[in-house]
């Protein structure tokens, strides 16, 4: 059965991890993904995670900056509905194939681009990736963490912003498309997927000071969040202070200890305080296997989740059931447990169309749909 995109051809020149990640949404729902690379492929190839965000799609090697390779380029234009591509405000243009010179090659063409800062901005002319724009857009100086001051976030937060960005624009040009007859110019970037995550959290407590965040969030010293974590015997849990259901038990009686104080009182207690507490229960939770304390917690209402490995994870045999875990044989380094596809369509059914091309290697089979 075909997937809802079938028939869907997208030319994706993205390098870094949004727009490669975002066109993979699209290719597992069925569109005909090519990459489009230079000779010798994309200089990304070295990070392990290009095998994930990577497969699903054709490879095509074409040197844009050869007249050869401008007239090979111009006639695979002429065949894709969509153009994804991440260099800097200005650089399409120079290769000779900006939006407006796309268009009339393909006045049907969604022509999405995703560079590191939009058109106008102050650094658009300036190299820039995800950590530097974590940055320039004052995310690391909201990120909570070991010491005062700005923090270097281990989630690539403006990409995994923009890559959603991506997806979302070309599937809404895509039904605009419908109505129009005519594709279109969508514009994003990386800095866009930063702004999108800033606006969550700053509609989460608008008007909360910084010790509410460093309360909440701090790695060292430790914050509230940090402080729910706790060893047993065999593993670890992260015990919730909040369920939604009213408890028949408190969690220091389930523990075995004396009276403490409710959670809401505990968060506000002075770190010396709360860190006395938290010693004696750090003590009690090493004394319960790990699955015996959650099954406790649970039975009287309280939240709790075992703190688990990816390993333990991944062979999770509900995660199996629901195709999110799956095997693929990478062309390079053999079989790899990769992540399913996110999206279930049961009318469409998604799927992995393959695993990461090698640079070029569909370059004959592409010609050949080329010719007249």
């Amino acid at each position: 059965m075909p997937g809802a995109l079938d028939g869907v051809r997208i030319l994706d020149l993205s390098w870094g991890i949004a727009g490669p990640l975002g066109v993979l949404l699209l290719a597992e729902q069925g569109a005909d993904v090519i990459k489009v690379e230079p000779p010798g492929g994309d200089p990304f190839r070295a990070y392990d995670g290009y095998r994930v965000w990577n497969r699903s799609r054709r490879s095509f090697t074409v040197d844009l900056k050869s007249d050869d390779g401008k007239d090979i380029f111009s006639r695979l234009l002429a065949t894709a509905d969509v153009l994804v591509e991440s260099f800097r405000p200005g650089v399409m243009d120079r290769l000779g194939f900006g939006y407006e010179r796309a268009h009339t090659l393909n006045e049907r063409l969604v022509y999405l681009s995703c560079p590191a800062y939009p058109e106008g901005h102050r650094l658009a002319d300036r190299p820039g990736y995800d950590a530097l724009v974590q940055a320039s857009s004052g995310q690391m100086w909201e990120q909570p963490g070991w010491r005062m001051g700005p923090i270097f976030l281990h989630m690539p937060m403006p990409s995994m912003g923009a890559f959603f960005l991506i997806s979302t624009g070309v599937l809404t040009a895509l039904v605009a498309r419908e109505a129009t007859g005519t594709g279109q110019h969508v514009t994003t970037s990386l800095f866009a997927g930063a702004m999108l995550y800033t606006t969550q959290i700053w509609q989460h407590v608008e008007h909360a000071n910084a010790q509410f965040h460093e309360l909440m969030g701090k790695s060292y010293p430790p914050g509230i969040h940090q402080q729910m974590i706790f060893e047993c015997a065999d593993g670890w849990v992260h015990a919730s202070v909040m369920s939604g259901l009213v408890p028949t038990k408190s969690q220091d009686e389930i523990l075995g200890l004396g009276e403490a104080p409710d959670p809401f009182t505990f968060m506000s207690l002075p770190a010396e305080e709360r860190e006395k507490i938290n010693a004696h229960r750090r003590a009690k939770f090493k004394e319960w296997k790990r699955d015996d304390i959650v099954a406790a917690f649970q039975e009287h209402n309280h939240a709790i989740e075992a703190i688990i490995s990816p390993d333990e994870q991944f062979a999770h045999p509900q995660l199996i059931a629901n195709d999110m875990v799956k095997t693929v044989v990478d062309p390079d380094v053999g079989e790899v447990t990769q992540v399913g596809t996110p999206l279930h369509m049961f009318g469409t059914p998604t799927a992995i169309q393959g695993p990461q091309p090698t640079p070029g290697q569909h370059n004959a089979e592409i010609m050949r749909e080329l010719q007249p």
